[in-house]
């Protein structure tokens, strides 16, 4: 991508997210970024292909991190404390992103979704393992790991929706207090 593009990208993110997608209009887009309307369709094609651009890849690094972290030698609270520490700040590093995701996802073409969907049961599937692996040994006292991840992983999505940046918490306080309830919620 190029800098417009990066620029049209990240217009669209936000106002998605402050109109809907199916509110937002391409000409607010064009608007947003100075270009006319005509001009817009030099970088895209349609909404459609448009909002499928900013979900693509949009888990993709966290996903990466998450797997090497889940990986590690260390104790399952080690590891979900980091993984939650690493979510929580890629939620809060991407608020317009994170807020159109779990808003709008179901607006996307059917290949798109369900590549989507995949990636979504892979970040939760790494959460579950390490949550599983911490019940065989007896460190979590959870007795369901998909639930236990659900619930942790919905914890740290609803910040999109509560979080504001210039608010009393910074991102990596917020982070090490998620992560700590969040391993507190499965301990013994």
């Amino acid at each position: 991508m190029n800098g417009r593009e990066d620029e049209i990208l990240a217009a669209a993110a936000r106002i998605f997210r402050e109109k809907g997608y199916h509110g937002a209009s391409i000409r607010d887009i064009a608007d947003s970024v100075g270009l006319l309307k005509g001009s817009l369709y030099h970088y895209i094609r349609s909404k459609e292909e448009l909002l499928a651009r900013l979900f693509d890849g949009a888990l993709e690094g966290t996903v990466r991190e998450l797997e090497t972290i889940a990986a590690r030698e260390a104790t399952p609270s080690d590891r979900l404390r980091e993984m939650v520490k690493t979510y929580v700040r890629a939620v809060t590093a991407n608020l317009d992103a994170v807020g159109l995701y779990l808003r709008e996802w179901r607006a996307l073409p059917a290949p798109e979704l369900a590549r989507l969907r995949a990636r979504r049961r892979a970040m939760r599937a790494l959460f579950e393992d390490v949550i599983g692996e911490g019940m065989r040994k007896r460190e979590f006292a959870s007795a369901d790991a998909k639930i236990s991840a659900l619930a942790i992983l919905g914890m740290c999505n609803w910040l999109f929706e509560w979080y504001r940046p210039r608010g009393r918490l910074r991102p990596e306080a917020l982070a090490d207090e998620l992560a700590d309830r969040a391993v507190r919620s499965v301990s013994r």
